[in-house]
């Protein structure tokens, strides 16, 4: 056994030492490098997590992106020619996967949009263009909505051809349409027919239209541009304080280049774009010229007569209403033609138009001024006064009367005359509303009619209802005449000896609720209102009976009938009298037919042929009341009358006053020589009669012999062997 000595020993556990001691360096070294490369891994593995996560993030917000804008994500690889299609849906930002060939979708595009999606894509394939963008219409379920393609080239090969596209596509049917709709705007902005304009918040002109250029009378558009509204129309503060943001409308005046003003509607509103910072409004204006030239017209037709140009009852309520409510005094004058109906009614509509024309004229002629002058309906007129005191107002009340009754109209080679009778009242004494006024003005009318026509009467206290009275009692006497319940009596003729030679027919009225109403009352009443024609037929109608029952009793004597003026004149009267008489089995020469002179006053040349048609017919006629008023001596030569009636007022007094009874005397005697029948009425005293015989008189009529009568009374009295042959 070898032995080892210590120094070599102690050289080997100092080598076995130092190589421990450079193991155990080697593995802290390795254990450094592990811990570092572990760090690193945990960094790096670390990283790639966040990495990983952001990537989701950033997918998950591009999804999102994608689906609030509602685009789809395409990608195209020429390695299988397949479109990927990545979409979502609109409720959610669930993605679905669709693939398909392009050939497949190219059967939904519209055949209009293929050539050009075509066209496009073969630029990116193989034109060497990278970017893609195209609009076309696809099919989606049977209907077409627009869609927009966008993308780009991410490779290409050696040749130069893409190999792979990708992109988003998008549906832009509600874009396209408000396109549409903005251009179709713009196109009605730009072609309507009415002026349009485009201002700033405060109302300068940015556009308008070709219309606007027309009615302001420039030459080009350009010229307004920058203009304000402001400068352009009248009063325009005072509309567009209100505009705020509401929308307006409101009528002004436009002020053109040439000076000239429009009537124009304006509509203006206010619009908040979304593509400007400022809000804009929109104006349209309306040249309304036409309509308010017609609105004018409307209203003169409203309220003026077309006839005589004058006022009308609306035109006359609104000039009473406005006086009424300043306070103001006023005369009112409601004037009514005399006998203008037999006028109308004979000579035509034409004429009687005429009539009223020259009558409004007469009116309009009035000098006063402020004065109103209406034409109320038919031949009634109104005449409103400011400020005038009662006796200014009577005295225009005659001059216009003067001025009607001076009128001469001819017609037919007759010259026709006219006369009006006026009633005043006075506001606001006698009313204080328009109703009460020309009611109360038109009972004063009403009372100069009654007076005789032809006058001025001035409204009095306690008149209206007094002529209340008398409407009441028109209502029954026209009733009463509906109902032919007229009495009609009947007052003898005698010659000088006393001999019942004829009769005369009365008409009388027994009224249930006025009692026996005088013939100088209820005659009138009949005249104004027209009732005159039925009386006369009427009493013509009862001559015919009482002269049917005289002749049955051989004792027929001739009787006479009264006609009013108004009668005469109506041009159907003579064929009604003798279709009458016929009817009755009645010759017309036992009839005379009545009348006054003022016939003659009405419209002589119609009342000559009146007369003469009577006679052809084979009535006499009487001429009566001859000598009261004013008698005119023409008419006896005009004329050929069968017998004249002198009025009482010329046998009054003859019996002691020698004027008289040379007067008397002479007008007997002139008639005589015209072979003229002589009738005296109102012979009441006996002193008349040996006067009367010496005169020669034909006959007498008064109360001396008797009174007006009942048939039966006068039966009677007739004597014996009466008869008359016809």
């Amino acid at each position: 056994m070898n032995s080892i000595s210590p120094l070599k020993a102690d050289v080997e556990m100092d080598k076995n030492s130092k190589a421990i001691a450079a193991l155990e360096r080697r593995l802290a070294r390795e254990k450094r490098a592990r811990v570092q490369a572990e760090a690193l891994l945990t960094e790096r593995s670390v990283a790639l997590y966040e990495a990983l996560q952001q990537s989701q993030a950033t997918e998950t917000r591009l999804r999102l992106a994608m689906w609030a804008a509602q685009e789809s994500y395409w990608e195209w690889r020429a390695s299988d020619d397949r479109i990927t299609i990545r979409s979502f849906s609109l409720h959610s930002a669930k993605e679905s996967l669709r693939e398909s060939s392009p050939f497949d979708l190219l059967r939904n595009i519209h055949e209009e949009d293929i050539f050009n999606l075509e066209f496009q894509w073969s630029i990116v394939l193989h034109g060497g263009e990278d970017r893609l963008e195209v609009a076309f219409r696809y099919r989606f379920r049977e209907m077409f909505l627009w869609m927009r393609l966008r993308g780009r080239v991410l490779e290409r090969d050696e040749f130069g051809s893409a190999v792979r596209i990708v992109g988003t596509t998008r549906d832009i049917t509600y874009e396209r349409e408000a396109e549409q709709t903005f251009h179709l705007m713009a196109s009605a902005f730009a072609s309507s027919r009415e002026a349009m304009l485009v201002l700033s918040d405060d109302y300068s002109i940015t556009e308008c239209n070709e219309a606007f250029v027309s009615l302001i009378k420039v030459q080009d558009k350009s010229m307004t541009l920058g203009w304000s509204l402001k400068d352009l129309i009248v009063d325009a503060d005072k509309y567009l304080s209100k505009h705020g943001n509401q929308q307006i409308r409101f009528e002004t005046t436009l002020v053109t280049l040439d000076e000239r003003e429009l009537p124009v509607d304006i509509s203006l509103a206010r619009f908040e774009s979304q593509y400007q910072k400022k809000p804009y409004l929109i104006a349209t204006v309306r040249d309304i010229s036409e309509r308010k030239f017609n609105e004018t017209r409307l209203r003169q037709m409203a309220m003026h007569d077309d006839l005589t140009g004058l006022s009308n009852r609306n035109g006359l309520n609104e000039a009473l209403e406005n006086a009424l409510e300043s306070g103001q005094n006023f005369k009112l004058l409601f004037i009514d033609l005399d006998g203008f109906k037999q006028i109308n009614d004979g000579a035509g509509h034409e004429i009687g138009d005429r009539c009223l024309q020259e009558v409004a004229r007469v009116l309009s002629r009035i000098h006063y001024n402020s004065k109103t002058v209406t034409r109320w309906g038919g031949d009634e007129f109104v005449v409103v006064l400011p400020d005038c005191d009662e006796d200014r107002a009577s005295a225009i009340g005659e001059s216009v009367i003067k001025g009607i009754e001076n009128l001469k109209i001819e017609a037919q080679s007759t010259e026709l005359h006219l006369s009006a009778s006026i009633g005043i009242a006075c506001h606001p004494f006698d009313g204080g509303s328009v109703e009460r006024l020309i009611q109360n003005a038109d009972a004063a009318m009403y009372q100069a009619k009654i007076g005789g026509k032809g006058r001025v009467s001035v409204y009095q206290q306690g008149l209206w209802e007094s002529m209340k009275a008398q409407v009441s009692m028109l209502s029954d006497l026209r009733k009463t005449i509906e109902q032919d319940s007229l009495d009609f009596y009947i007052q003898g003729k005698y010659d000088v000896q006393g001999v019942l030679k004829s009769g005369e027919v009365l008409c009388r009225w027994q009224s249930a609720m006025h009692g026996n109403v005088s013939p100088g009352i209820f005659i009138p009443l009949a005249e104004a209102n027209q009732l005159d024609l039925q009386i006369g037929l009427q009493a013509l109608s009862r001559a015919c009976d009482y002269l049917t029952v005289m002749a049955q009793q051989h004792q027929v004597v001739p009787l006479a009938v009264n006609i009013s003026a108004n009668q005469l004149l109506d041009p159907h009267f003579p064929a009604q009298a003798k279709a009458i008489c016929a009817d009755k089995k009645v010759s017309e020469s036992l009839i005379e037919i009545e009348l006054t002179e003022s016939i003659f006053m009405q419209d002589e040349q119609r009342a000559i042929s009146a007369l003469q048609a009577l006679r052809d017919a084979g009535f006499d006629l009487a001429l009566d009341d001859f000598g009261s008023g004013f008698s005119a001596l023409s008419y006896l030569r005009m004329f050929e009358f069968s017998t004249v009636k002198l009025d009482r007022s010329l046998l009054k007094d003859i019996h002691h006053d020698v004027k008289a009874l040379a007067l008397f005397q002479g007008i007997i005697a002139m008639l005589q020589r015209l072979e003229i029948h002589t009738v005296v009425e109102g012979v009441e005293l006996s002193e008349y009669l040996p006067l009367l015989r010496e005169a020669r008189v034909d006959l007498l009529q008064g109360f001396y012999f008797d009174k007006p009568s009942g048939f039966s009374e006068f039966l009677a009295r007739l004597p014996e062997q009466s008869a008359v042959t016809g």
